[in-house]
């Protein structure tokens, strides 16, 4: 089954924002961490339905190579929405609160 993928605003400064931290750390890693991003997220298109379900309805696409970042998502129909690309410690009231954006 192949899916039509859709960011929340917000996981796009997520990932921006993660990206300046690893650049911060080291020059390079920040563009290395988009690039798994992107690749992570042209993936779901084709295995949305791969990844396991963390709570609720919400899933996680770990992004290589940033083994504690990933991609949090919600499957609606024919739909992959994506409402946050984070560090997987981060509380999850945070993606609850983003379902709500998209219904």
């Amino acid at each position: 089954m192949s899916f039509v993928v859709k960011k929340l605003q917000l996981a796009e400064e997520d990932a921006l924002e993660a990206a300046i931290w690893y650049e911060g750390r080291q020059v390079g890693l920040g563009d290395d961490f988009l690039n798994e991003v992107d690749r992570a997220v042209q993936a779901l298109a084709d295995d949305a339905l791969h990844d396991g379900i963390r709570f609720a309805d919400v899933r996680r696409k770990p992004i290589h190579h940033f083994k504690f970042y990933g991609i949090y998502y919600v499957i609606r129909e024919n739909e992959v929405w994506i409402l946050a690309i984070f560090h997987g410690k981060r509380h999850p009231r945070a993606l609850q609160e983003r379902v709500t954006q998209i219904g």
